[in-house]
């Protein structure tokens, strides 16, 4: 359920919880498969920092519906925009500034400020995929029976019953707490089973083993657990700024060298939330989690030792490892299901991809 959950996400009152992922398992995108995307590095460690009590709270209403959740608020605006403001158009769709309030509204009071306008722009970049979706599935005429939305609805309503933190509370009542109701939610379904079936379409038994071979690493457990400071470059267009990105970070290395905390200069020089907590990124995996050049640097650092800078398309990175758990032997047919859902999940992305370069988008936020 997990997959179809992620993807029919995008197109309802529960989009946050997938827009705005903040958590071990980051960096994330929209998802579609269950796993992060690389391409949202910097996005999502730069721009949200939760509390412990907001995290507990929203883990425990996100997890009764997909196995997995996360959400915080935004700080509320001192000037409120044009609620009918047109923000974007999508083959002449428009896309008004309340869609995006919607959102934002959810996410009050624990979140800096200084975050705000990244984050619209990942919300609008995320209803312009929604638009485009919809318009795919009713150009297409992409349908799914009525007893594929009712069994979601089932799943759904059986997890928040069985698990002990919201048991006492309804599937109605989670939606209500996002500004949802059980009508989006169906038709949210609908359009994410439709989609799915789409794009599951040409995903046979051959391609799935081919694809396992080929990213074995990905399903054979192997994982490191690291810390990062990051100076980020992804807004930078100057050889000037770069350099001094650049010299920033020798200069922290420098620090390193010379036996200092590397925690403590996490705190004091990361431009990456998880800064606050000295940096830690937790356990990932080779492939899937983390940008190729990250990871590659990662896996490649002894444990115990830090790496030399590394520059990926979000900035210059400096890496702690702390622990490696060792690769184990997998077969394909214990991890089939693994394989056919990034499967699902690259054809959804390159699908998305698809769409917006052949579609007409103004953005104007």
């Amino acid at each position: 359920m997990t997959r179809r959950i992620t993807v029919f996400m995008m197109f309802s009152g529960l989009l946050a919880l997938s827009a705005l992922n903040c958590g071990k398992n980051e960096p994330g995108n929209v998802q579609t498969s269950g796993k992060v995307d690389e391409k949202n590095f910097a996005d999502v460690h730069k721009n949200v920092t939760f509390k412990k009590d907001d995290k507990e709270k929203m883990h425990s209403a996100a997890v009764a519906m997909d196995g997995g959740g996360h959400g915080s608020s935004l700080p509320s605006k001192k000037e409120k925009a044009d609620t009918n403001k047109v923000i974007a158009t999508v083959n002449g769709e428009k896309i008004l500034r309340k869609e995006l309030d919607a959102i934002l509204s959810r996410f009050e009071q624990h979140v800096d400020p200084a975050a705000i306008p990244s984050m619209e722009l990942q919300i609008t970049d995320r209803l312009v995929a929604q638009t485009l979706l919809r318009q795919f599935v009713l150009e297409k005429k992409l349908t799914v029976a009525d007893e594929v939305v009712d069994k979601e609805i089932a799943k759904m309503r059986d997890n928040i019953k069985n698990n002990p933190a919201t048991k006492d509370k309804t599937l109605e009542q989670f939606l209500e707490f996002q500004g949802s109701n059980i009508g989006e939610l169906k038709t949210a379904i609908g359009m994410s089973a439709a989609i799915e079936s789409y794009v599951t379409k040409d995903v046979d038994d051959k391609k799935m083993e081919e694809h396992f071979m080929k990213n074995i690493s990905n399903y054979n457990g192997e994982t490191t657990t690291a810390s990062h400071i990051l100076v980020d470059t992804k807004n930078m267009k100057e050889q000037d700024e770069f350099d001094k990105a650049r010299a920033k970070i020798d200069s922290i290395k420098k620090e390193l060298d010379g036996g200092a905390d590397f925690a403590e200069l996490a705190k004091k020089y990361s431009d990456c939330p998880t800064g606050k907590s000295g940096g830690d990124l937790g356990a990932f995996p080779r492939r899937g989690a983390m940008v190729d050049a990250f990871a590659s640097a990662a896996f490649a650092t002894e444990v115990g030792k830090i790496s030399d800078p590394v520059k990926t398309e979000f900035g210059y990175h400096i890496i702690k490892v702390t622990n490696r758990t060792p690769a184990k032997d997998a077969s394909f047919s214990e991890v089939k299901g693994m394989v056919k859902e990034e499967l699902v999940g690259i054809a959804m992305r390159d699908l998305i991809k698809d769409l917006k370069e052949k579609a007409k988008i103004e953005v104007s936020l």
